[in-house]
């Protein structure tokens, strides 16, 4: 998934300062994997091989990070999708098992006292986060493009992040200071993890 370098039709999503904009495209009607730029690489000129366009590195993160169906898939507890600088296979285990003891593996889900999200966050706590994770994600997807995904998020509740920047935010707090830093946030539920 993260190697390809082609797409046979693009549909653009362009970051906007507090909005993302999807634009229509034969792409996305036709069910076919849509790719992602900024407005500036949109204006680039793009290398076309036999009919394909190809993206570039950033263009595949963030594509995968905010379209591709799944990071779109909002229920189940699944492998981490982010493998970042703050994942750790060791803290695999106890993260599935967070995500399946404070929601279910739900995603979307908010709770009757306001948490939010697979972690159940909360709202500051995820706002904190974007401010956390903005420095590994500019040299993933661009300073542009990581300062605007990240000022989107912070803007809108946890519970309607994709799923690749929930599993970011969870990892990013739990080892920031070093594996298992971060733990007290999810102390506590309805089992021990």
């Amino acid at each position: 998934m993260f190697r390809s370098a082609t797409v046979r039709r693009i549909a653009l999503i362009s970051v906007i300062p507090g909005s993302l904009v999807l634009s229509a495209s034969p792409a996305l009607a036709a069910g076919t994997p849509s790719a992602v730029t900024t407005p500036s690489e949109a204006t680039a000129a793009t290398p076309v091989a036999e009919g394909r366009t190809l993206m570039s590195p950033a263009q595949r993160m963030l594509r995968l990070t905010l379209s591709s169906a799944q990071t779109r898939d909002m229920r189940g507890v699944e492998p981490s999708m982010y493998r970042g600088r703050y994942f750790r296979a060791s803290v695999e285990v106890k993260r599935q098992c967070i995500a399946k003891r404070e929601s279910e593996g739900h995603y979307d889900v908010v709770s009757r006292s306001g948490y939010h999200g697979a972690y159940q966050m909360s709202p500051q706590l995820a706002r904190g986060a974007t401010w956390m994770m903005v420095r590994e994600h500019r040299q993933l997807l661009g300073d542009q493009a990581a300062v605007r995904v990240l000022a989107k998020l912070r803007a809108t509740p946890l519970s309607r992040w994709p799923r690749y920047w929930q599993d970011a935010a969870f990892s990013t707090i739990y080892n920031w200071r070093g594996t298992g830093s971060g733990a007290a946030h999810w102390r506590g539920g309805r089992w021990h993890c």
